[in-house]
């Protein structure tokens, strides 16, 4: 949150510097004061506009965009800490600039994506497996002929691999999920 409100005051700015690879640092930074925090779980994705759908897209000094407040904004980032490991992906559209007819669209069914996996229960006897729950995030964007083609979700490990197998949500993943299974739910409009 520090780090969004931080984002939000200082895109007010008309001669703000910010762009995706100072954005990135200043988060870094914020989260090397946390308690426990042992380091990155993978390099932080801070991308604005068409960047946002380059996967796993790392912003560079030389050649990052300028932040605005006309586009959508994603940020992918992690923590390693001593009681486990983070994965938070969060996109947003900042004040000063209404947002489109479309992005509010894609925004919405992503957000129903979201909720609709979030939602699910089964049977503990059942053999739901990720690839059986993927399309639960995905209806409300074919809905409207859009896709993504990332991954839904994926397990989380503590101190180990953030992107932790051999489960997780999205096409080809045919491993049962049962009770105590930790995983992400990211779906996105890209």
């Amino acid at each position: 949150m520090k780090y969004f409100a931080y984002l939000e005051e200082e895109l007010r700015k008309e001669d703000h510097t910010l762009d995706e690879f100072t954005g990135a640092r200043y988060l870094d930074n914020l989260r090397t004061h946390g308690q426990y925090h042992q380091g990155p779980s993978f390099d932080t994705i801070s991308s604005i506009g068409a960047n946002g759908a380059i996967i796993h897209y790392k912003p560079e000094q030389a050649d990052c965009m300028t932040l605005n407040n006309r586009e959508i904004y994603l940020l992918d980032s992690g923590g390693q800490y001593l009681d486990g490991t983070t994965d938070i992906t969060r996109c947003g559209h900042f004040s000063g600039c209404e947002p489109t007819a479309f992005q509010k669209e894609a925004y919405t069914r992503v957000l129903l994506g979201t909720i609709d996996l979030e939602r699910l229960s089964w049977p503990s006897d059942s053999t739901i497996a990720g690839g059986d729950m993927d399309v639960l995030a995905r209806k409300n964007l074919w809905e409207a002929g859009l896709d993504y083609k990332h991954g839904t979700g994926h397990g989380v490990g503590s101190n180990l691999y953030v992107h932790e197998g051999p489960y997780g949500v999205g096409r080809g993943y045919k491993f049962k999920f049962v009770e105590g299974m930790c995983v992400s739910d990211e779906p996105g409009f890209y």
